[in-house]
């Protein structure tokens, strides 16, 4: 039985999932403490069942998760995101699985995240214990004392669209990163890490492009399970429609609007979907449902990126559906260089490497400041920027570093959350990009066959000539100027408007003439429709947003004081 996600403590914000194709599951390592683990019990969204309880861990889940077991070792694990056997460790689990979970045995307990980091595993270190969750709000109230903002979350969210690295809006709520864990062995605490196999992946130009589409296909099936797939007008759904169509002939394809004023998915996903033979459906979602969606998609996501609002018409519509869907998260990355262009690739050292694809994930949102308070971009810059060096310092030296930060950073925290969190955990969703056999294969493809989409254009000729001779957006952008958009209509904004300046705190990061054009509608449009005054004004609105729903535990004050 589902049950709906509602909070205990009213004083955080409601919003409904249902558990249906992925288990809520919380629970503690370490000297646990029964009284805390009540609190988080209680406070969380759904029924739970007792699913282990020992001296050195405690789980508790609204469905049973998978076992495994190994001599004297045992685990659990769950919300794998590849098929597969069994595994038999931790590391299997996280790497083979790309799932969560929790390793027994006499001496000692792990808790560890997927070797991606495209699992939400939120930890909060308590007394002698870690305590975790899959999702954020339930860990807030397991101690006394107010919340502080983490200002270097809030930087990153405004200049890469995510907090990086283990970073949560909170100071007191971490993030499991990839390939990592917490130990908990009767001596106390440490946190443990591996590295995936796919690490070892060389540089290959033996490697064809009809390879690397022999190795997406294989796991693009599942069985006879009914499919269905998201399809847009980029390459990634493309590949996935051509392949998944060659064994499901009466696969239907779902196509919306991405509200970015062009709407070219309209366009040519209908093309794709003919020339494939599939049924093809067409949601466009009326002119208020920005207004209307913001808000659900902003908690579903824990407030950790202001992207997506534009497929939840699109999702509530494939909720009441059977199918599995198929999601293109993560193949431009691998196979297109999303994000690594030229200047990346010819970096001179580690560090020029960070710098250069820092520029390129940043986009120049803090670069106008004018619109922010005087040394807010430079501060939220320094915390960017730092905390993108420490999430991607680890990659330095690989041949693949450049696509291994992406994937860990943006695809992991920003845009990610759109399968796990919108279309799962109520839709069954498949990841064909994130196998690790897919990983590896895209890591032995070198950088300079795949710099400007050359290497993913030959793929989808090898896979269908026809489909790739099709346009696509991943073409260069036709001119003109965009069209109506439903973010920038006069009720979003206004909308956006109203959650800054509501809140002194975020209101304060704006510049005074930024301030006074959010009250005047007719400089609140000119903001809004200029690209970088809308990112600020989402970010911004993303913020206030944050700061009421969790007003009465935060503790006061700007990036200054935080």
């Amino acid at each position: 039985m589902a049950h709906r996600e509602a909070t205990v403590d009213s004083r955080v914000p409601t919003v409904d999932i249902e558990y249906r194709t992925r288990p809520y599951v919380c629970g503690a390592v370490g000297r646990w403490d029964p009284t805390t683990v009540d609190s988080l019990r209680l406070a969380s969204p759904v029924r739970l069942r007792p699913v282990h309880q020992g001296p050195l861990a405690v789980v508790w889940a609204s469905r049973a998760p998978q076992e495994w077991g190994t001599g004297a070792r045992r685990g659990i694990y769950w919300s794998g995101l590849c098929d597969g056997p069994a595994p038999g460790s931790w590391h299997e689990a996280a790497e083979r699985r790309l799932a969560a979970g929790v390793q027994m045995a006499d001496d000692e307990v792990i808790l560890h995240t997927d070797a991606l980091g495209m699992q939400d595993v939120y930890v909060r270190r308590h007394g002698a214990a870690v305590y975790f969750s899959v999702r954020i709000d339930p860990l807030l109230d397991i101690a006394d004392g107010p919340l502080h903002t983490d200002w270097s979350a809030w930087a990153s969210i405004a200049a890469v669209t995510s907090p990086l690295g283990e970073a949560t809006p909170f100071q007191e709520v971490r993030r499991l990163a990839a390939a990592t864990a917490w130990r908990a062995r009767p001596s106390g605490l440490d946190k443990r890490s591996f590295t995936p196999s796919w690490m070892a992946a060389e540089p290959d130009a033996r490697v064809t492009a009809a390879d690397a589409v022999d190795t997406v296909a294989h796991h693009v099936g599942g069985g006879s399970r009914r499919t269905a797939i998201t399809l847009s007008g980029g390459y990634d759904s493309r590949m996935l429609a051509v392949l998944a169509s060659r064994h499901r002939r009466r696969m239907v394809a779902w196509t919306t609007s991405n509200d970015d004023g062009r709407d070219r998915d309209l366009e040519y996903a209908p093309m794709v979907a003919k020339a494939l033979g599939l049924r093809h459906r067409v949601l466009v979602p009326g002119p208020d449902a920005w207004v209307e969606e913001h808000t659900e998609v902003r908690r579903r996501v824990g407030f950790q990126t202001g992207h997506h609002v534009w497929i939840m018409p699109l999702v509530r519509a494939l909720r009441a559906r059977p199918e599995q869907y198929l999601d293109g998260l993560a193949g431009d990355v691998l196979f297109k260089s999303l994000f690594v262009g030229a200047e990346v690739a010819e970096a001179g050292d580690a560090a020029d490497r960070r710098r250069v694809q820092w520029d390129a994930l940043e986009q120049k949102r803090l670069q106008q400041r004018h619109l922010l308070a005087p040394g807010v971009a430079d501060t939220f810059e320094r915390l960017g920027r730092a905390a993108f060096d420490e999430a991607t310092r680890v990659f330095d030296g690989h041949p693949a570093a450049a696509t291994l930060s992406v994937l860990h950073t943006r695809t992991a925290r920003a845009i990610a959350p759109s399968a796990q969190w919108l279309l799962g955990p109520e839709v069954s969703v498949r990841l064909p990009f994130l196998h690790p056999e897919v990983v590896s294969t895209a890591l032995r493809v070198p950088l300079a066959t795949k710099l400007g989409g050359t290497f993913y254009r030959e793929m989808l000729h090898a896979a269908h000539p026809a489909v790739a001779q099709l346009p696509s957006t991943n073409d260069k952008r036709p001119p003109g100027n965009r069209g109506a958009m439903r973010q920038t209509s006069p009720a979003a904004l206004g909308s956006m408007a109203r959650s800054i300046l509501a809140d002194e705190v975020t209101s304060r990061l704006l510049a005074p003439e930024m301030r006074m054009a959010l009250k005047d509608p007719r400089g609140l449009a000119l903001v809004g429709n200029s690209a970088t005054g809308l990112r600020i004004l989402t970010w911004a609105s993303l913020l206030g947003d944050w700061r009421a729903a969790y007003a009465s535990r935060l503790a006061g004050g700007g990036p200054d004081a935080g």
